[in-house]
């Protein structure tokens, strides 16, 4: 110890700096307490149709439920055909493949066609209904530039063509055509429309009424499609909201880029601004980061992040009534409550349950027994329902980042001291190689430093936690006059889980104050070390174990402090056995289903049973311990001490692996960066809980097993 106290002076320091820094992250998420949610207009239109009640006793009731805001997109060529307005659209390359299509079109259009100066890719929207034409036409000279759209009106027929290229053409998938023989005889793809019928041209006059009639407020979702935005278009957008008395408390925006882009998001930076306006940010369907949309990371910048994560309920998720087993929509509650409790959600965007791809949940009293259960759920956490709340714009100072990395970097000498043997002056040496390596990549490389110091911390602490753990073990495993009682194992079990949890813990602090930046919060960034954090203390604990015990040795020798090349050696020129490799297969998949099932974007998803329980476990508990936690890698822990003290080196082995598993997941659990720190912190400690209770019983069990087994051989008992 008194050789290491220097390192363990700078390690304490970067512990302290990293609380403080930690204590300033909890209370920003701490003022971030409230949730609102808006509902889509085109669903509730829906639910309406298949109801008895219209959309205005609808919003009513959903008002009634805590939603405050109806989400209404504008108005296109697309959404007025869906409506069964009278219009149709085309692109000119599939019209003039028709042998009569001049007798389609008034004489005036079809020459205007047959001239050449149009091109296959224009877009041609034709009507017979005079209201319709008028709000087309005002909506298009109102937004848009008039050298990119030619109007016609005559004998009652109206047609607009837009000026569209190849940029703004949708075409079928590649399809394979085949001769009678079955054989492939070429693959071909179908020009099929353009993009240009989701132009916006407006909000609905009538559905604004009739949302704010409901008492609702109206919060419209801007449509920019890149080449026909401009100046023009986005004051013509921001007027209509004046005119229409609509005041967005969000801006949510629909497509691929945000209002204005690229030459005029300042225009609607400045609205933003000056109607203290948030932006949504909302989450993809994975659960990880946000609908990437062109333009909206720099916009959040611009205002100083003032934003919110939204989740917006998807398909998969509206059909989950009846799921699992439940009763109604227990599930799709459940979705929500982990949305804004562990996802940093404080908007739903929500869309009404389904039966199924078409048939809608029309009983009204399914939906206010979901938001009143959610409201009583989200209040154990101090949570309410009401204008969503903003977190406050956290951001890292430099020298708590610098003063960090010396901690981390003091870490790593201590875990290299412990491989190879190191005089003092090299020591001190590597020490100050690192603490200067720090300082300068935190200046120099500032957006990859806070990663790299993060990605070192949750590999390092779980490695050390293992050192201790085998180092006791070792102690245990050569006391041959020791207390072997029963409870003496459990106590020194209980002990040394506590003792590698904490050290690991280190390491979860290290991480989650050095990706405290609110960009980390609001997930406009993430730590993508994730799966390395999990793999590589795995392969240290190898090297761990073998520096204790070996592999194969002759001799049974104590451990020395230097990498153990020989054991190494033996296991990599061993003879292979079927016997090893059937162990290596099911360790490879077993991996495989670890790493795999760590976050949403894999199809290895847990078994129903396994999420009625976790939904269980939801209900009844704060926070959601994790799984694999308590239910193994914790209560391991204790094992690999009864283990060592009864020599039981295999089972030692294996339980080891099993514990660097938990002790690498508490890292993880602090890594998932949009999840308030409190929370991660209850389900850690409830883990712990579970894990000691089941340890005991596990312990409890193999020391019967054992007595039995020597019973069975005659062998004499003990203790």
């Amino acid at each position: 110890m008194k050789k290491n106290s220097i390192i363990l002076m700078i390690l304490v320091l970067g512990l302290i700096v990293s609380s403080l820094s930690a204590f300033e992250r909890v209370a920003v998420e701490g003022q971030n307490k409230t949730v609102d949610i808006t509902v889509d207009y085109l669903e509730v239109e829906k639910l309406a149709k298949q109801s008895d009640q219209d959309v205005k006793w609808w919003l009513g009731q959903f008002k009634d439920m805590g939603i405050s805001s109806v989400a209404l997109n504008e108005e296109s060529f697309e959404t007025l055909s869906a409506e069964k307005k009278p219009i149709h659209f085309d692109v000119v390359g599939n019209i003039l493949e028709e042998l009569d299509w001049q007798d389609k079109y008034p004489k005036h259009v079809a020459d205007y066609l047959s001239t050449g100066d149009i091109d296959h890719y224009d877009f041609v929207v034709t009507t017979n209904d005079q209201g319709l034409f008028q709000f087309i036409k005002n909506a298009l000279e109102l937004r848009y530039d008039p050298k990119k759209i030619k109007i016609f009106a005559e004998d009652n027929r109206y047609v607009f063509v837009l000026d569209g290229d190849i940029k703004d053409a949708l075409y079928t998938q590649k399809r394979t055509l085949i001769d009678q023989e079955s054989k492939p005889y070429k693959e071909e793809t179908l020009l099929f429309g353009s993009q240009l019928m989701r132009l916006s041209l407006g909000l609905d006059t009538e559905k604004v009424d009739i949302v704010k009639e409901s008492g609702l407020e109206v919060l419209p979702r801007p449509y920019n499609y890149q080449d026909w935005s401009g100046d023009h278009y986005v004051k013509a957008v921001l007027g209509d909201y004046e005119r229409l008395g609509v005041n967005p408390k969000y801006m949510i925006f629909g497509g691929k880029q945000v209002l204005g882009y690229p030459d005029a998001v300042e225009i609607t930076e400045s609205y933003i601004k000056k109607n203290d306006i948030k932006l949504g940010l909302i989450e993809s369907t994975v659960q990880r980061e946000h609908i990437k949309q062109d333009g909206l990371e720099e916009l959040a910048r611009s205002l100083e992040y003032n934003s919110i994560r939204i989740f917006s309920v998807p398909p998969y998720i509206q059909k989950r009534f009846k799921f699992y087993n439940y009763e109604g929509a227990e599930e799709i509650e459940n979705t929500l409550y982990r949305g804004i409790t562990e996802r940093n959600i404080r908007m739903i965007y929500f869309r009404p349950f389904m039966k199924d791809d078409r048939v809608y949940v029309t009983d009204v009293e399914e939906y206010k027994k979901t938001f009143d259960q959610l409201k009583g759920r989200i209040a154990e956490h101090g949570m309410t329902f009401g204008e969503a709340s903003v977190m406050a714009a956290n951001h890292l100072d430099i020298w708590k980042k610098i003063v960090m990395g010396w901690g981390i970097a003091a870490a790593v000498v201590l875990l290299v001291s412990y491989f190879i043997t190191l005089n003092d002056k090299f020591k001190y040496g590597l020490l100050v190689v690192g603490i200067i390596g720090v300082t300068g990549m935190c200046y120099v490389l500032p957006s990859w430093a806070d990663k790299i110091l993060a990605l070192t911390a949750a590999i390092v602490f779980p490695s050390l936690s293992m050192v201790y753990l085998f180092n006791m073990s070792r102690q245990y495993y050569d006391n041959k006059k020791k207390d072997r009682s029963l409870a003496n194992s459990i106590l020194l079990g209980i002990r040394d889980l506590l003792v590698t949890s904490a050290i690991s813990f280190m390491g979860a602090l290290f991480v989650a104050s050095a990706l405290s930046d609110i960009e980390y919060l609001l997930e406009m960034d993430i730590f993508r070390g994730v799966k390395a954090a999990q793999l590589l203390p795995i392969v240290v604990f190898g090297v761990i174990y073998m520096m204790y015990f070996g592999y194969k040795r002759k001799q049974d020798t104590k451990r020395q402090p230097q990498l153990p090349i020989d054991d190494m050696k033996r296991l990599l020129f061993d003879n292979i056995k079927i016997i090893y490799v059937a162990a290596a297969a099911v360790v490879l998949a077993a991996g495989y289903i670890y790493i795999a099932r760590t976050g949403h974007e894999t199809n290895i998803q847990p078994s129903t049973f396994e999420m009625i329980t976790r939904n269980l476990l939801e209900v009844k508990l704060l926070a959601r311990p994790r799984t694999k936690e308590f239910l193994i890698a914790f209560p391991a822990i204790i094992v690999a001490v009864y283990a060592a003290r009864h020599r039981y080196k295999t089972l030692l082995f294996l339980a080891g692996l099993a514990g660097i598993i938990g002790q690498t997941s508490i890292v993880n659990t602090f890594s998932h960066l949009r999840t308030p720190m409190y929370l991660s912190l209850i389900r850690t400690v409830y883990a712990l809980g579970f894990g000691i209770v089941l340890g005991i019983g596990y312990v409890v069990v193999l020391e019967i097993s054992m007595r039995l087994i020597r019973l069975v051989r005659g062998e004499k008992l003990h203790g």
